[in-house]
C-alpha cells in the first residue's frame, strides 16, 4: 500500500488542464510536495529513502513508478493472478535549483478521492471533488471506478484523512488486488447508517440481521453505490467471474496514469 499510495502521489499531481504536474521530474522528493498531508509525509519520506537505497542508476522518478507496479504485481499474484504492470523508464529528476515551490502550490489536492482524503468540509461534495479530479487526470468513468475499488482494495488510503487509514477498505483482506471493494459495498446484506455528518460524512455499514457493524465509508465510497450510472459500473465489477478483468482495468487505468505527463512517448507513438 506505501508504495501504491508513493507512486500515486507522485504521478496524480498531473492536469490536463494545463499539463503540468506529473510523475516526471521526480518533484515529490521536495519536502514542500512530499509534506502535503494527502501524502501522508512521514510514511512517503520513508519509502522514498528506501527506493533512494536500491534504485541503482535509474532515476527517482522511474524507481517510484517501478516501486508502485511491483507492489500491484504482487498484490495481483496474492489474488490468484499473473499479470505484468508496465513500465516505461526514461523520466528524469529535476534539480533543486529548476523547482519552483510557490508554483507547486495550487496542484496540492484538497481532496483526493482515489486516497479517501478531504482536507476539510467544502460547499462542495466530495463525489462531485472526485469527479473533478478524475476529469484532470484524463480518466473515464470506469477507469476511475476501477481505480478507486483497487486502491481501497490495497488498502491505499490517506492516514492524514479524518477517519483514518481503513475508512473505506472494505475488504478482509487488504493489500490483495481484488475486487472486493465492490462486492461488499453493494451486498444486500448489508444496511448503511450515517454516524457523523461533519466533514465528509461517515456512515457505519451493519450486518441487516444481526444489526452487527462491518464496515466504515464516506460519501466518496458509497456513491458508488447510489449513483445509477456508477453503480451501473460497480457492478460490473463485482460481478462473479469479473475478478480478472477487474484487475486488468486497474493496470491499464493505473499505467494511464503513471504516464498521463509522458509527452515524449505520445509524440513517438504519432511520429511512427
Amino acid at each position: 500500500g506505501a508504495l501504491v499510495k508513493a507512486a500515486w502521489a507522485s504521478a496524480s499531481t498531473y492536469r490536463n488542464s494545463d499539463h503540468r504536474g506529473g510523475a516526471n521530474g521526480g518533484h515529490i522528493r521536495f519536502d514542500e510536495i512530499r509534506n502535503w498531508a494527502v501524502n501522508d509525509p512521514e510514511e512517503l519520506g520513508e519509502v522514498l529513502s528506501k527506493l533512494d537505497e536500491i534504485r541503482g542508476d535509474i532515476s527517482m522518478a522511474d524507481a517510484i513508478v517501478l516501486g508502485g507496479a511491483a507492489a500491484i504485481e504482487k498484490a495481483a499474484r496474492d489474488g490468484g493472478f499473473e499479470i505484468d504492470v508496465p513500465v516505461t523508464t526514461g523520466r528524469g529528476d529535476a534539480l533543486r535549483e529548476q523547482f519552483d515551490a510557490e508554483s507547486w502550490e495550487p496542484l496540492e489536492p484538497f481532496a483526493d478521492g482515489f486516497r479517501n482524503y478531504l482536507k476539510t468540509k467544502a460547499s462542495v461534495k466530495t463525489e462531485d471533488m472526485l469527479i473533478d479530479r478524475a476529469h484532470l487526470l484524463g480518466l473515464s468513468i470506469p477507469e476511475m471506478t476501477v481505480l478507486v475499488g483497487g486502491m481501497r482494495a490495497l488498502g491505499a488510503v490517506s492516514k492524514h484523512a479524518k477517519h483514518g487509514n481503513s475508512i473505506g477498505v472494505l475488504t478482509e483482506r487488504p493489500g490483495v488486488l481484488s475486487n472486493d471493494f465492490f462486492t461488499n459495498l453493494l451486498h444486500m446484506g448489508t444496511v448503511w447508517d450515517v454516524v457523523d455528518e461533519s466533514g465528509d460524512e461517515e456512515f457505519v455499514g451493519k450486518c441487516r440481521l444481526k444489526g452487527e457493524e462491518k464496515w466504515r465509508a464516506t460519501r466518496t465510497d458509497l456513491v458508488f453505490g447510489s449513483n445509477s450510472q456508477l453503480r451501473a459500473v460497480a457492478e460490473v465489477y463485482a460481478e462473479n467471474g469479473h475478478e480478472e478483468k477487474f484487475v486488468k482495468d486497474f493496470v491499464a487505468a493505473w499505467t494511464k496514469v503513471m504516464d498521463a505527463d509522458r509527452f515524449d512517448l505520445t509524440y513517438a507513438k504519432y511520429r511512427n
